[in-house]
């Protein structure tokens, strides 16, 4: 099983991130650095087909199917856990509601 630490990055003045390959492992944890403001998607696929990058759902705090997977990052950094009961894309990029004043790095931990 893979493990390891990656760096996904939204450029200035854009709002989606660089592809992140999580295959033969899962997401664990992001490390969102200090935004502009706005709120975090995760965008999954099963391969690295721009087209079938899709927003995550949230099956657990919603009804099925009834909205995305918002993670409130605010103005200031945090780290996000992602629920270990969860499953994980394979490929996923990230996402904010408000382009970025400056280049965002973020820090993906994947594993078993």
């Amino acid at each position: 099983m893979r493990q390891g630490l990656l760096t996904l990055t939204i450029p200035l003045s854009g709002t989606v991130s660089d592809d992140g390959d999580l295959s033969g492992g899962r997401l664990q944890a992001i490390f969102a650095p200090t935004m502009t403001s706005g709120d975090l998607f995760i965008r999954g696929a099963f391969n690295t087909t721009s087209a079938n990058f899709v927003r995550v759902q949230n099956p657990v705090f919603s009804a099925p199917t009834s909205g995305d997977l918002r993670l409130a990052t605010g103005p200031g950094s945090n780290m996000l856990l992602w629920p270990s009961q969860f499953p994980s894309p394979s490929f996923i990029r990230l996402e904010t509601a408000v382009a970025q004043a400056a280049a965002r790095a973020f820090t993906i931990r994947f594993g078993g």
